[in-house]
């Protein structure tokens, strides 16, 4: 699996990735519907996600709880869904679903296409969909250590979805 090195915010999330276990296809679905309802063509509303119960990312520390900014879980939910200034700046949300292996990515992707539907697109280990009047594309990421597929979602313009 290539590495992607494609944000800070990857940074940021390590320590709360840490706690994460691995995301079901229900649990990426649901973040990624989550990004569909905030993401606009000129516009991120991520201020939308806390009443979906999406709330910032804290990592538990012996004393305190530290909040990382852009990151954003949900309870029960082993996803994180990452609205960083890359994000807000290219107008995209991705999720981050954290997989047991490498291995997993592929089978992940056929259970996540039984919610959203088959893919539309191939290149190489990356897949597209359109979905709503979006466009959502995985890529492997991580590393072998702790690997990850990251759905990156963006709106369509109205005029290109007609």
């Amino acid at each position: 699996m290539r590495k992607l090195f494609f944000l800070p915010a990857l940074l940021l999330a390590a320590p709360a990735a840490a706690q994460q276990e691995a995301a079901t296809a229900p649990h990426v679905a649901e973040a990624i519907a989550a990004c569909q309802a905030i993401t606009e063509t000129d516009d991120v509303r991520y201020d939308n996600l806390p009443p979906m119960e999406w709330d910032n990312a804290k990592r538990r520390g012996a004393r305190s709880q530290r909040v990382f900014k852009g990151l954003y879980q949900k309870e029960g939910n082993n996803t994180l869904i990452v609205v960083a200034n890359e994000q807000l700046e290219a107008k995209t949300c991705v999720v981050q679903a954290f997989l047991p292996d490498t291995a997993s990515y592929v089978p992940l992707l056929q259970e996540v296409s039984q919610s959203i539907g088959m893919p539309e697109q191939q290149d190489g280990y990356s897949y597209f969909w359109t979905i709503a009047g979006h466009t959502v594309r995985v890529d492997p990421a991580g590393d072998a250590k702790r690997p990850f597929a990251r759905f990156e979602i963006s709106a369509i313009p109205q005029e290109s979805a007609e």
